[in-house]
């Protein structure tokens, strides 16, 4: 039953995606009515690039959410990739634009986080490289990559009856995630929230990126060497991480 529902809520938010554009359509289409001046229909035709750019990040980024939920459906970007690109085309008739796209890629795993450390990266990501075609004004091969991203660093200690964690979370480009909340957050598959347990933040530098560390305390820990940590930012999207108990 939990799974027919997320599948409906993510056909939800894909809906209310494509529903947004076909407004701002709409919008585009009415304020070219009104005006003949060139400028102001480059104006229109950058605003269409501008939605079509802006919409297929979310693409993403939901399509990274719903695969991430179970880590079990990597076709899901696909899928959402073919329905964006169809629901373009319906949704601005008469202007000609027609989306592609390549290297649509998704996935979740480790990486080093440089070549001075041994330090590790958890993460979950989704590529894709897309093409914008406006064939009225002759505008071919208007290419953007977009990404989706949710990486961490874990590090965890015995500190007598405590389990003490701190964890790096970030996303695109290296930016920190802010405000994670306890129900962010589950230890071996158990949430946070539920645990008696203390959350809190600070900010360091490492090698010139600014990162934000989490650092969790769970109160008489009494089990296992190896911590499970699981990660959900406010855009759903997940990615877990192991580490030994040190």
């Amino acid at each position: 039953m939990k799974i027919v529902k997320r599948k409906k809520g993510q056909f939800i938010v894909l809906a209310a995606l494509i529903v947004a554009v076909l407004i701002v359509s709409i919008g585009t289409i009415m304020y070219g009515t009104v005006t003949y001046f060139r400028h102001e229909r480059w104006q229109e035709y950058l605003m269409i690039i501008d939605n079509v750019e802006l919409g297929s990040q979310r693409v993403l980024e939901i399509s990274l959410a719903d695969y991430t939920s179970k880590f079990n459906n990597s076709q899901i970007l696909v899928d959402n990739l073919h329905k964006w690109r169809t629901s373009l085309t319906n949704g601005y008739p008469g202007f000609g634009v027609a989306l592609t796209y390549s290297g649509a890629t998704i996935s979740n795993g480790t990486r080093p986080i440089n070549s001075v450390t041994s330090d590790t990266m958890h993460f979950s990501s989704a590529n894709a490289t897309l093409n914008i075609d406006i064939t009225t004004v002759g505008l071919t091969g208007y290419k953007f990559v977009a990404s989706a991203f949710l990486g961490v660093i874990l590090n965890a200690t015995d500190d007598g009856n405590d389990l003490v964690i701190s964890i790096a979370v970030e996303k695109e480009d290296s930016e920190p995630v802010t405000h994670l909340s306890k129900d962010s957050f589950s230890i071996n598959d158990q949430s946070l929230a539920n645990m008696s347990s203390t959350l809190t933040h600070f900010f360091e530098t490492d090698n010139d990126v600014l990162r934000i560390i989490y650092r969790i305390v769970v109160r008489n820990y009494p089990g296992p060497s190896n911590v499970h940590v699981a990660v959900v930012d406010p855009r759903g999207i997940k990615v877990v991480a192991d580490s030994d108990v040190t």
